[in-house]
């Protein structure tokens, strides 16, 4: 009651202070003065840890720092909240004074629609960072956690989830997307494994979303949630650690002509593929030589026996054109849980975090590979790296996750779409730090991008994407799923749970 007593309140409040149906937001300039006067004699009370800093403070730079310059959000003020109440009483501050603000967990998000974000204020919810392992089993995780101490935090404990493959990313922003995992196919997406989240609504009110509570809430969080509210907390179901601790990682490298026989095995694994089996393909660049690298990593979640019979279907043969395949390198290891985000790929992933640079990303989701299609994209990338030196850290990449779990799950119980299209994700990724070769970049990737997405080299009849990929120029259809009520669903809630639109910045469901 006091949540639906504040709203209609504050409501009351800002159609009377925008003087019109619609809120309009402050612009920048007057954002900054605005809360310069309002925060320095402090306004609303913060907790002694937490922080409000500006352009001009030394924490600046630290506190508003995020993995891709490309189309990046523009702030003028951040705060940094270190208590689940430091989020209400600002987000009660701001909304009734039509002030915009975008939260932020791990800073990966990388979609068009945020470059439309300006000269708002960052909720940057590092400090809301706890991990913490209950009596029951679950998990217990705050909004603006990375997956590496929850990794650590459940292999201490003797249990495991489904969780992100790259352990620089936030928690809080995956989730709300679905998020895929290398154990997916054994538990499920990571949004299946939750079991409830504490959630901050734009009028400052926190509520818990579960099954047994405000379980359309909860239905839209998972898979749609960056249009509903500020997750503070997440709380995961977990299981018993398999295999004594250890998982299976192989590594390989192979010669650019075996990619038509590589792209063939990998198909031959998909129609039944092993739920405990994940498979990345890495196409990059040596940027000492210039010369393409294909790079193969399987993880498997089992035996070092179960994980080298798939890793031998990648080993050096002569067989006829299609299958002929030559490997330049192998190496194979036993790895504990917790560390196979940093030993996968060899170490590949955690150089994949390097913040500052321009990542730019378009996505298809494919139900096998146009092995034929694929030489043509493999070519036109050796030649684009070429012509254009200032991306040669660009690269493309292949997630093959298993399927069993995710599509055990029934379609309606999340608001995760498209489940049944995604059985290899496929990200085009130009990456750069000149913004001068931007132009030739978006013009080869985004075109790139609707070959490989057409029905007949995608293998689905219709475009889909994981919504976490997203460049943001699909349908909504493609990132929610294509049946009529899951639209329809999310803009009814969307009108319920943010009727301002305060959370429209990340692939809105409002969009048209």
């Amino acid at each position: 009651m006091l949540c639906n007593t504040i709203l209609n309140a504050l409501a009351i409040f800002a159609s009377t202070a925008a003087a019109g149906p619609t809120w309009h937001t402050s612009s920048g300039e007057a954002l900054v003065k605005h809360l310069r006067q309002a925060t320095r004699p402090l306004n609303f009370t913060i907790s002694p840890e937490a922080s409000i800093i500006y352009p001009d403070d030394p924490e600046w730079a630290n506190g508003t720092s995020r993995w891709s310059h490309w189309e990046a959000p523009s702030y003028n003020v951040a705060f940094i909240p270190a208590e689940e109440e430091d989020v209400a009483i600002a987000l009660r501050y701001m909304s009734s004074h039509n002030i915009p603000y975008l939260a932020m967990g791990g800073g990966h998000g990388n979609t068009i629609t945020l470059g439309d974000v300006r000269d708002t204020v960052l909720i940057n919810l590092e400090r809301l960072n706890h991990v913490t392992v209950n009596s029951d089993h679950t998990i217990s995780v705050g909004g603006g956690a990375h997956y590496d101490p929850i990794y650590a935090a459940a292999y201490r404990a003797g249990r495991e989830l489904p969780l992100g493959s790259c352990a620089c990313v936030g928690v809080g922003g995956s989730v709300l997307g679905g998020g895929h995992s290398r154990l997916q196919g054994v538990y499920g997406l990571i949004a299946d494994a939750v079991v409830s989240m504490r959630v901050a609504l734009w009028d400052g009110c926190i509520v818990e979303a579960s099954a047994r509570k405000n379980p359309d809430l909860f239905w839209a969080m998972r898979g749609a949630g960056h249009n509903f509210g500020i997750v503070l907390e997440f709380t995961f179901r977990t299981w018993p650690l398999q295999n004594d601790g250890l998982t299976y990682n192989a590594d390989m490298t192979l010669t650019g002509d075996s990619l038509e026989g590589m792209f063939t095995a990998i198909n031959e694994f998909i129609p039944d593929q092993d739920p405990a089996l994940a498979i990345d393909v890495f196409i990059i660049t040596d940027r000492n030589t210039g010369e393409p690298i294909t790079h193969v990593n399987i993880v498997y979640h089992g035996t070092r026996e179960e994980g080298d019979r798939f890793t031998a279907r990648f080993a050096t043969n002569s067989g006829p054109p299609g299958t002929h395949i030559e490997r330049l390198s192998l190496n194979v290891s036993m790895v504990p849980w917790d560390q196979i985000t940093h030993a996968a790929a060899d170490g590949m992933i955690d150089h994949a975090c390097t913040g500052g640079l321009h990542y730019n990303v378009y996505t298809a989701n494919m139900a096998l590979f146009d092995v034929a299609q694929q030489r043509e994209l493999y070519d036109s990338y050796v030649e684009f790296v070429r012509t254009n030196p200032l991306a040669s850290r660009s690269l493309l990449l292949y997630e093959i996750f298993g399927q069993r779990a995710v599509l055990e799950q029934p379609a309606e119980r999340t608001s995760v779409g498209n489940r049944h299209l995604a059985n290899i994700l496929t990200i085009l990724q130009t990456t750069y730090s000149d913004e001068s070769v931007a132009p030739a970049a978006d013009a080869w990737v985004r075109s790139w991008r609707d070959r490989v997405a057409r029905p007949e080299h995608s293998g689905y009849d219709n475009q889909a994407v994981y919504v976490n990929y997203a460049h943001g120029d699909e349908s909504l259809e493609a990132m929610y799923g294509y049946e009529p009520w899951r639209l329809q669903r999310l803009r009814s809630l969307k009108r319920r749970y943010d009727p301002h639109g305060f959370f429209n910045h990340y692939n809105s469901v409002l969009r048209e």
